[in-house]
């Protein structure tokens, strides 16, 4: 019998096995193996800080069903396991990881399920379904327990659209047991918003999820009570949308004595008293999309709303007045950067304080504005979801080859955190003395330590993927 045979054989077992179950009402447990793949070639970040994704698929699921997770950025897939389901999150980078995983895995006769951002970002795209038995499309709170219901019944759909409607008040109890065990900094990861209003030109988070929800405050505030220890990271992709909720939620943090880091607009440090609830809060860290120091880029990104090139010194400093350290995301290969784009963006980091930054370049994630203009005028020049990863040019960039961009991302990279100066910028601390406090400098060595790290890697294997 030849290996189709047997895979259509293994299929028709499984089916046949679910019906069963279906039809006498059987509840004996079902085993379903969550797999987080693998990002990204070096997944320093990854290992570090898990997703808060399986938790809450797992909070939907069932209490018959059995529960394992597997985080393949950790090396951890059971390629021989025998779940009757496995359900994998796919993200772009990863994409083409998850189709392998889910491949070998649906050739032993496991049903396979694929959901999360990518798929969700290219609903009519048939090459996740070709790898799966279903795909889940847009949020998981109404389509995961129909799924599941569907197939115990047998009568698995091959796709599960949701609506995107989901009341936050119904955000279920999360267990964190699972992320455990694995040497990452920490489990307390919250979220008390979902989506956003705004429509930055490159940014998936409002093709996804444009619909802006809120939890109830002391929803929140009673999740962040329970965790063990003091450090909480809120993963909202911006707490600042609603800044009346922003207080509340503030105010009512204060309190617990916990020591949290987010995602915020950088104009939170135009509102004085936001900025004094915020560190009152426990507030020591914020990753602030900056993306460019070149004004016209911003207009190119439609970012004018939150940023404003003028103001951004004065801005960080406002902030690590306060005790809050500043991480800066930057992106280059707009358009309208200048050569000298990097040159500039060092010294700007030298000459604000930079706390900590990150540099990428421009990605046009599928479903954006950005994609879809690139794609229009014919510049997407690779649609290899492995390079689609923040430090690869997937596409035509004017007097720009895909070796001189990367190569100039990774020298700025190598230059803000090299030895000279993260000595210069360590010193430079002294000048906020709310700085020097013990959870602040934590955070500060630990991002210092992550990059150095992903440096060490990258110069242990290929530094690029080609096609």
């Amino acid at each position: 019998m030849d290996a189709l045979c047997l895979k259509s054989l293994a299929r028709l077992l499984y089916r046949h096995r679910r019906g069963a179950a279906g039809l006498l009402g059987d509840r004996c447990p079902m085993r379903v193996m969550f797999i987080w793949p693998r990002t990204r070639e070096f997944p320093v970040y990854e290992r570090l800080v898990p997703t808060l994704t399986i938790p809450y698929l797992a909070a939907l699921t069932p209490s018959h069903w059995e529960i394992s997770f597997a985080d393949d950025n950790h090396g951890e897939v059971d390629l021989d396991a025998r779940p009757d389901l496995v359900a994998i999150s796919v993200s772009t980078m990863s994409a083409v990881r998850a189709y392998e995983l889910a491949d070998v895995f649906r050739a032993r006769g496991v049903p396979v399920v694929l959901g999360g951002w990518h798929v969700t970002l290219c609903p009519d795209d048939e090459e996740a379904a070709s790898h799966a038995d279903a795909v889940v499309v847009g949020e998981a709170d109404d389509t995961w327990p129909a799924l599941l219901a569907d197939f115990e019944r047998g009568r698995l759909k091959p796709r599960y659209v949701s609506q995107n409607g989901t009341d936050l008040a119904a955000y279920p109890l999360l267990d964190r047991g699972l992320l455990r065990g694995r040497g990452y900094l920490t489990t307390n990861l919250v979220q008390a918003t979902r989506g956003c209003p705004y429509r930055c030109s490159f940014c998936s988070v409002s093709t996804v999820n444009p619909k802006y929800r809120r939890r109830p405050v002391d929803d929140v505030v009673a999740e962040v009570a329970r965790l063990r220890g003091r450090a909480v990271f809120f993963i909202d992709d911006n707490l600042l949308i609603n800044r009346e909720y922003s207080r509340r939620l503030f105010g009512a943090l204060a309190p617990l004595g916990k020591k949290w880091i987010g995602e915020v607009s950088i104009d939170i440090a135009d509102d004085p008293e936001l900025l004094d609830l915020a560190a009152a809060s426990g507030l020591v860290g914020v990753l602030v999309g900056f993306e460019s120091i070149v004004p016209q880029s911003i207009g190119e990104m439609n970012k004018e709303r939150t940023n404003a090139v003028a103001r951004y010194k004065t801005q960080i400093q406002a902030l690590q007045r306060h005790g809050i350290g500043v991480l800066g995301m930057f992106t280059f290969g707009f358009d309208h950067d200048p050569p000298d784009v990097f040159e500039r963006t060092l010294a700007f980091c030298d000459e604000a304080d930079m706390f900590a930054a990150s540099f990428g370049i421009l990605t046009p994630f599928p479903g954006t504005p950005t994609f879809q203009k690139l794609d229009a005028e014919g510049r997407i020049r690779s649609r290899d979801w492995r390079r689609y990863d923040l430090q690869h040019l997937v596409y035509e960039l004017p007097g720009w080859s895909p070796e001189r961009l990367e190569s100039a991302v990774r020298d700025v990279e190598a230059r803000f955190y090299g030895w000279r100066a993260f000595v210069r910028r360590t010193a430079k601390l002294r000048r906020y003395p709310r700085l020097l406090r013990p959870a602040t400098l934590f955070l500060y060595l630990v991002v210092s330590l992550q990059y150095a790290a992903t440096f060490r890697r990258r110069r242990l294997g290929p530094a690029t993927v080609r096609p």
